[in-house]
């Protein structure tokens, strides 16, 4: 998959190193439940490469430069009937619409080419940044549970709720993503 900024594939062994900085990248746990050990984040990264039935995996990179920006994932939710999109991206990028950008895309994946009529989102309730994401892609909020130790709010987009395609930029750099209404345009 590939947006405009973004090149979207699946994670494999050459984006070990890339995954170790994200897992290295303190602001990037502070509301996952802390820094895991290097053993933690090598089993995490082994699952990632060599992905069970119904996980999926994808590797975010830069469209130009190559360069790493993080990860989405389409994984079983804790409930153990939902399938969760998950995302995380290294801290130096956050704020520039990359998260905003490859999630919508791996969406429009997700809805058209998978067989998910429905998913869900957990974010800790003190992730303001990434609750106002899942709101900006059309997830509505469905309830809050306590998990690890914090209140999580789960979010659901359905699949007739949901219209997500990325185009390229026009002409003054905007990229065009459709999301719950056409025609609207983010920086």
């Amino acid at each position: 998959m590939e947006t405009n900024r973004c090149s979207i594939k699946t994670t494999n062994r050459d984006d070990y190193y890339d995954i170790i900085k994200l897992y290295d990248d303190a602001k990037v746990w502070d509301f996952l439940g802390g820094k895991r050990s290097r053993e933690q984040t090598e089993s995490r990264i082994t699952e990632w490469i060599n992905p069970q039935e119904n996980c999926h995996y994808w590797t975010v990179r830069e469209t130009v430069s190559g360069a790493f920006l993080g990860c989405v994932f389409l994984t079983p939710h804790h409930d153990g009937e939902d399938i969760q999109i998950s995302y995380m991206f290294l801290s130096s990028i956050w704020g520039k619409g990359f998260a905003f950008e490859a999630v919508s895309q791996v969406l429009c994946h997700s809805f058209e080419d998978k067989v998910y009529d429905k998913l869900i989102a957990e974010a800790q309730s003190a992730n303001a940044s990434s609750c106002a994401l899942l709101k900006k892609l059309g997830f509505y909020e469905e309830k809050r549970v306590i998990r690890f130790n914090a209140e999580q709010v789960i979010y659901v987009l359905n699949k007739e709720g949901a219209n997500h395609t990325v185009s390229k930029s026009d002409s003054i750099g905007h990229t065009a993503v459709n999301c719950i209404s056409p025609n609207i345009v983010r920086p």
